[in-house]
């Protein structure tokens, strides 16, 4: 399966934060695209505070979110991020009619 990373970067027009609305798959190798972005909105935002949801993404390997945090975060980065309790696995994994065997 093709892991697509998609992000919409939202600023208000005085921009003390961001949010980064992450869809698609982050995953072991994705979480490297996202980490230039997230360093290049906190250069726009003058607090430095980025949220990354991940509330809506498709798939989320829980190897990829110690990563992003220890590769972002403390870098002058407020980062959090949300995303559900369950993580989404990939579809492409998951059998058809969306029960597990």
């Amino acid at each position: 399966m093709d892991h697509k990373l998609r992000v919409l970067v939202r600023l208000d027009v005085d921009p003390s934060s961001a949010v980064l609305e992450v869809t698609g798959c982050l995953t072991a190798d994705s979480w490297r695209s996202l980490a230039p972005v997230i360093r290049k909105t906190a250069a726009l935002v003058r607090g430095h505070r980025i949220a990354v949801d991940l509330t809506t993404a498709q798939h989320i390997e829980r190897a990829a979110l110690p990563l992003l945090r220890g590769n972002v975060a403390g870098r002058d980065i407020d980062l959090r991020i949300a995303c559900p309790e369950v993580l989404p696995e990939c579809p492409a994994m998951v059998p058809a009619g969306g029960a597990k065997q």
